[in-house]
């Protein structure tokens, strides 16, 4: 079994003596400074906070909060620099960061796991994220020459260029800190705004690692910020920032390999303007069993109860066709007993301690769905993985999963499409194409997975920049 401490903090080489009998030496914690306009400064007030391990409290680091004074000068930076026109130097700036991370990927995993409790091993999975969506939107920046579109019988021809709507302002999920700060760098860069990452005061420690990352760059002043801190303040409510959701979602669809000849829908499956709103989080449509139930019930298992069911993408219900029910809830029953919980720094568990609000909040679900007739599989216990059935009601928190079983494939679409149902993103896994196609039409979700369990996909950075630009026309008579 390999496992792993939390990472020791900074502490001050003057700063030692005596303990008393322990013989210890005491230490004292230096606060981690903000990145205001692209330089770290310590607040201006000298105010901090803690930051600790939320499953025993323990001390992890105190990081510098910015003053008012100090924010101020961070968006009047971001707002007076306007744009990041250099396409060489932003997309360089993504690439440097992503090496940047990616050299200290198993020091950062542990800083993760520290600050939010995310077991280590999915704690270097954020980590392997982050870079990835960095790397991306190196290689797809926001092209500056724009298109040009023939005006036909008018006479005139239109150029349209695609420009950032402002400076984005964007929050740090405490579900995936680094990852969420990254993608929202990522977004803003590739447009070419600048950036204020607003990084709270839960989960600050891995937007500050990103921090120092573009620090390394030489970016101009304004270009980027990173400030813990309550978000968000008067400051920050400037009009001219573009707010960005902490935990992105957007509609694409993703097939996977996996299913052979389903590959040939990538050619015919594009982006949906589906809406998300009135989403439940993600669930999974079980037509046919595309080769080992036990295979396919521990990919849902874990995309159920990681990081104990709290992450954006975790897969809140699942539906089953009766034709192939049998043989496969005995294995996802199985499947979600044997997964391993335990202390977040072991790097065999999945599910580490959770926060007591979201314990509370899974046992008070359990009780009303229990009363109300459903079984419980295996679990049961509030913060313990558990398989749920009988109930049409969804899982609200943590790393419990509800299981319904239907007759037919469209009623599986129907019970997670429909009305206050609707889920964010479905994957689906069906060896019918035509089912894939329907499912795409009928879905009210901002994702389709076809093969595969709603994950995170680094070129779901695409939907942001959508959602950070606007275009501007230019009419040739």
């Amino acid at each position: 079994m390999s496992t792993a401490g939390p990472p020791d903090p900074a502490f001050d080489p003057d700063d030692t003596g005596d303990t008393g009998d322990t013989g210890e030496e005491a230490y004292t914690p230096r606060p981690r400074e903000a990145w205001v306009a692209g330089r770290t400064e310590a607040s201006d007030t000298g105010e901090t906070a803690l930051v600790t391990h939320p499953a025993d409290d323990t001390e992890v680091a105190t990081v510098a909060l910015p003053s008012r004074e100090q924010t101020a000068t961070a968006v009047e930076a971001a707002v007076g620099l306007g744009r990041l026109d250099d396409v060489e130097l932003r997309t360089g700036a993504l690439q440097i960061a992503a090496g940047e991370l990616d050299a200290r990927r198993e020091e950062l995993a542990e800083l993760i796991t520290a600050e939010s409790g995310i077991p280590l091993r999915w704690a270097e999975r954020e980590v392997d994220d982050a870079v990835a969506v960095l790397q991306y939107a190196a290689r797809h920046p926001l092209p500056g020459e724009g298109r040009v579109v023939d005006g036909g019988a008018t006479g005139a021809t239109t150029l349209i260029h695609t420009v950032p709507r402002g400076p984005v302002l964007a929050a740090v999920s405490p579900q995936a800190p680094l990852r969420s700060a990254a993608h929202a760098v990522a977004a803003a860069f590739a447009v070419g705004a600048p950036v204020i990452v607003a990084a709270g005061v839960d989960t600050p420690l891995s937007a500050l690692a990103l921090g120092e990352a573009l620090g390394e760059v030489g970016l101009p002043g304004g270009a980027f910020s990173v400030l813990p801190g309550t978000e968000p303040t008067a400051a920050l409510e400037s009009e001219d920032l573009v707010r960005l959701d902490p935990a992105p979602e957007g509609p694409m669809v993703a097939l996977s390999a996996a299913m052979g000849p389903l590959g040939a829908l990538n050619a015919v499956m594009g982006p949906s303007g589906a809406s998300a709103s009135g989403s439940v989080g993600a669930a999974v449509v079980v037509t046919d069993l595309p080769g080992s139930a036990d295979d396919l019930a521990e990919r849902i298992a874990v995309a159920a109860t990681r990081q104990g069911g709290l992450r954006p993408e975790a897969v809140r219900r699942a539906v089953v066709c009766a034709p192939v029910a049998d043989e496969f809830l005995p294995a996802l029953t199985s499947a979600i007993a044997a997964q391993p919980t335990g202390n977040a720094y072991d790097t065999t568990v999945s599910v580490g301690a959770l926060p007591v609000e979201t314990v509370e909040s899974a046992a008070a679900w359990l009780d009303d769905v229990v009363s109300a007739g459903a079984t419980v599989l295996t679990g049961g216990t509030a913060g313990e993985p558990t398989l749920v059935t009988g109930t049409e009601s969804v899982p609200t928190a943590g790393p419990v999963l509800a299981v319904t079983v239907v007759d037919e494939p469209e009623e599986a679409l129907a019970a997670v499409g429909t009305g206050g149902a609707a889920a964010s993103a479905v994957g689906l896994f069906t060896g019918d194409p035509a089912l894939a196609l329907r499912a795409r039409a009928q879905l009210d979700a901002a994702r389709v997975v076809v093969g595969a369990v709603p994950d995170y996909d680094p070129a779901a950075v695409h939907i942001t920049i959508h959602t950070l630009t606007t275009p501007t026309l230019t009419h040739l008579h």
